[in-house]
C-alpha cells in the first residue's frame, strides 16, 4: 500500500467522524497517527492535509443561526445518507452504535471498539419509522457515538428493492465472532425479506485500482437510478457501476495532486438529471467540491469553496445544498459551538448563505423543502445520554 493511499484511507475514516484511537482496528495506518492531548481522537492534527478545523465563522454576513428548524425525526443512531422516495417517503442510513455485548468490544480506555450488528436502513414517512434492513455491521466507541458501518442508503426510482453502501475494514481487525461477509458490499433487500449481496465494491477496487494508488476501499454512498447502481467508495477515488450483474468503472475523479486525495463522500441525483459528487479533498477550509456530471460518467463543471463535503443536494434551477461536517465553528469551541453547517449556492457563482447545523450529513432537497441529517456522529441515546443531541433528521428553511 502506497503512502498516498495509506492517508487516504485515513481521510475516509476521519471524515465518518470515527474517533482515531478506535479507527486504528479498521485501519492500520490510523494506529500510528498521533492524536489530540484530550484524547479524544478528533481534534488531532495529522500532518498539514488533515488537520481538523478551528476557528469560527463569527462575523460572517452570510452565517445564519437557524432559530426555526424543525425537527422531522429524532433518537436515530448515527444517521448517515438519505435519499427520498417517489411516494414522499425517506431512506435513512442507520450505522448503528457498535455492539451491545462486552465481549464484541476490543481495546482500552478511549480505543475502546465495540463491533456489533446494531446498523440499519430505515423509511420514515408521515412520522413514522419502518426498517428496511436490521443486522448491519457497525463499529462504534463505547457510548455507542462516531458509528461506521452503513453508510449509504437509498432505493431505485419507481420501487425495486433497498439498498446499503458497507464500510470495509480487514476482517483481521474484527473481535472474534464477528463475521466479516457484509464489509465493503453493496447489500440489497425487500422489507421483510434477506440481505443479499448484490456487488463487492472492495473487491473491484483491489482488482482494478482505478486510482493507481494501492488498494484501499471505503463504500460510503449509494445512488439507485433506473437502470443501474452507482457507489462512491470514498477511499478509492472512484465511482462504481453495478448494472446487469456486472460492476464496472463508472468514473475515477480527478487527481488533486500527490498530497490530497478527491475522496468521495456523498453522490445523489440533481433536478436536471445529473449526477452530483461531493468530496472532501482534504480536511482543509475551502478545499471540498462539489462535482457535476452527466449520466455517462463525464465530468461536467467543479464547485469549489467548501469544507468537508458530507452531502449534496441539487435542484433544477442550480440552487445547491450542500452538508458540510466540519465547516462553520472549531472543534476548540465546543462545547458553545458545534462544527458543522449547512451551505446554499449556486451553481451560476451567486453569493452563499449558511446555517449552522451540529455533524450534518446527509441531505435532500424538493422545491424549498430542505431536509438535512444533524448529529450525525451520535447515537439514538444522544451523546452522553442527552436526547436532545440524538442523530436527527432536521427541516431547515433558507
Amino acid at each position: 500500500m502506497s503512502h498516498t493511499s495509506g492517508r487516504k484511507r485515513v481521510v475516509a475514516v476521519a471524515l465518518s467522524a470515527f474517533p482515531l484511537a478506535a479507527a486504528s482496528v479498521f485501519s492500520p495506518q490510523a494506529a500510528a497517527l498521533p492524536t489530540a492531548d484530550d484524547g479524544s481522537g478528533l481534534s488531532g492534527v495529522i500532518g498539514e492535509t488533515l488537520s481538523l478545523p478551528t476557528g469560527s465563522d463569527a462575523g460572517n454576513p452570510g452565517v445564519r443561526v437557524p432559530t426555526s428548524y424543525r425537527p422531522l425525526h429524532t433518537g436515530l443512531d448515527n444517521p448517515r445518507q438519505i435519499s427520498l422516495t417517489t411516494n414522499g417517503g425517506l431512506v435513512v442510513a442507520e450505522a448503528g452504535h457498535g455492539a451491545d455485548r462486552d465481549d464484541r468490544c476490543v481495546g482500552e480506555g478511549g480505543g475502546t471498539v465495540c463491533v456489533g450488528f446494531t446498523g440499519s436502513v430505515s423509511v420514515y414517512r408521515d412520522g413514522r419509522r419502518r426498517e428496511v434492513m436490521g443486522g448491519l455491521i457497525s463499529g462504534a466507541g463505547e457510548d455507542g457515538s462516531f458509528a461506521i458501518g452503513a453508510d449509504g442508503a437509498g432505493r431505485r426510482p419507481g420501487g425495486g428493492p433497498y439498498l446499503a453502501a458497507m464500510t470495509y475494514a480487514p476482517p483481521r481487525f474484527l473481535p472474534p465472532g464477528v463475521k466479516s461477509r457484509q464489509l465493503g458490499k453493496l447489500l440489497v433487500a425487500q422489507p421483510g425479506g434477506p440481505k443479499i449481496v448484490r456487488a463487492n465494491i472492495t473487491a473491484f477496487e483491489k482488482n482494478n485500482d482505478p486510482d493507481g494508488e494501492g488498494f484501499d476501499s471505503n463504500p460510503y454512498s449509494v445512488l439507485g437510478l433506473g437502470n443501474q447502481i452507482l457507489v462512491a467508495d470514498a477511499a478509492g477515488d472512484s465511482i462504481v457501476r453495478v448494472k446487469d450483474g456486472v460492476t464496472s468503472l463508472w468514473a475515477a475523479l480527478p487527481d488533486p495532486g500527490p498530497r490530497i486525495d478527491p475522496v468521495p463522500t456523498s453522490i445523489s441525483r440533481g433536478g436536471n438529471g445529473h449526477i452530483y459528487v461531493g468530496t472532501l479533498w482534504s480536511l482543509r477550509r475551502g478545499k471540498a467540491r462539489v462535482l457535476e456530471y452527466n449520466r455517462a460518467g463525464n465530468l461536467l463543471h467543479q464547485y469549489r469553496g467548501f469544507t468537508t463535503i458530507a452531502g449534496v443536494a441539487a435542484l433544477a434551477d442550480g440552487t445547491l445544498y450542500v452538508s458540510e461536517l466540519f465547516g462553520g465553528c472549531g472543534f476548540d469551541q465546543i462545547p458553545q459551538c458545534f462544527p458543522g453547517r449547512v451551505v446554499e449556492a449556486n451553481t451560476g457563482g451567486d453569493g452563499r448563505s449558511y446555517m449552522r447545523i451540529p455533524f450534518p450529513a446527509g441531505i435532500v432537497a424538493r422545491g424549498d423543502r430542505v431536509q438535512a441529517v444533524a448529529w450525525s456522529v451520535a447515537p439514538a441515546t444522544g451523546f452522553g445520554g442527552d436526547p436532545n443531541s440524538s442523530g436527527a433528521v432536521w427541516r431547515l428553511r433558507f
